[in-house]
C-alpha cells in the first residue's frame, strides 16, 4: 500500500497544476524568466518536472537577442538557462532609418533614428529596407565587417565609422579624430591588427596626425604639421 501510494503521489506531481521547482537564467542582460516563459509556452505556476529543456533551447534560439543557449536539468528540480547575448558590432543605415547588426552581418533592431551609439557606423552605402532578421552582405559591408571582427573587443570601440563609399579606398575614423586609411581592404584581416596597433602608437605617443595608412607592404603615419 505504501509503495502503490508513493508511485501515485510522485506520478501526480507530474500532472498538478502546483508550483514546483525553479527555471534560473544565466549568462543574459536581456532575457528575463518572463520572456522564457512567454516564448517557451510555459504554463504558471510553473512545474518544472513538466517544462521541456529542449522547447526552452528551440524558442529561444529564434530569438534574435540570443546568439547561443545551452539548458540543463540540476538535481532535484531546477532548470538552468544558460544564455549567451548576441551583441551588435555595427550601425548602417537603410531605407527607414538604421540598423544594428551583429558580427555576423544579421540584423538584431531597427530604429528610425540614433543619437549616441557605443557600436562604429558602416557608412557610404545605404542598405535598402531592412527587417530584423535580415543578413546585410557584400563585398565592402563584408570588409568592413571582417575589419571590426579581426580587433580586440575593446579595440572596437576606439572606432566610430567606417567608410565604404569608395570601394578602393576605405577609410575608418576613431572617436578621437584619426582617419585610418585601408585601401581596397584586400587583406582586411592583417590590416585590422596593424591599424590596431598604430592607433594604438599615436595614442601612446600622443602624436597630432593627419592620418594612419594601413598598408601592409609600407604602413605610414601622416604627422600634421
Amino acid at each position: 500500500m505504501t509503495a502503490a501510494f508513493i508511485c501515485v503521489f510522485i506520478v501526480s506531481l507530474f500532472f498538478l497544476p502546483i508550483s514546483l521547482g525553479s527555471i534560473v537564467i544565466k549568462g543574459s542582460n536581456t532575457i528575463t524568466l518572463d520572456d522564457v516563459l512567454f516564448e517557451a509556452k510555459i504554463k504558471t505556476p510553473v512545474n518544472t518536472l513538466r517544462v521541456s529543456g529542449s522547447a526552452i533551447e528551440d524558442a529561444l534560439s529564434h530569438d534574435y537577442r540570443v546568439e547561443k543557449v545551452n539548458v540543463t536539468r540540476v538535481f532535484p528540480l531546477t532548470i538552468d538557462v544558460d544564455i549567451t547575448d548576441r551583441i551588435p558590432l555595427a550601425v548602417v543605415q537603410d531605407d527607414y532609418g538604421y540598423a544594428f547588426i551583429d558580427k555576423t552581418g544579421l540584423v538584431m533592431e531597427t530604429v528610425q533614428s540614433i543619437h549616441k551609439v557605443s557600436v562604429p557606423m558602416i557608412t557610404g552605402k545605404r542598405f535598402g529596407n531592412l527587417l530584423i532578421g535580415d543578413h546585410v552582405s557584400g563585398d565592402e559591408i563584408d570588409k568592413a565587417m571582417q575589419f571590426l571582427n579581426h580587433l580586440k573587443p575593446e579595440s572596437v570601440q576606439d572606432f566610430s565609422e567606417i567608410n565604404i563609399g569608395n570601394p578602393q579606398n576605405i577609410i575608418a575614423y576613431t572617436r578621437d579624430g584619426i582617419t585610418v586609411r585601408l585601401g581596397n581592404g584586400s587583406q582586411i584581416d592583417k590590416q585590422a591588427e596593424l591599424a590596431e596597433d598604430m592607433v594604438g602608437d599615436v595614442k601612446a605617443r600622443g602624436l597630432s596626425v593627419e592620418f594612419v595608412d594601413a598598408n601592409l607592404a609600407s604602413p605610414y603615419i601622416k604627422l600634421k604639421k
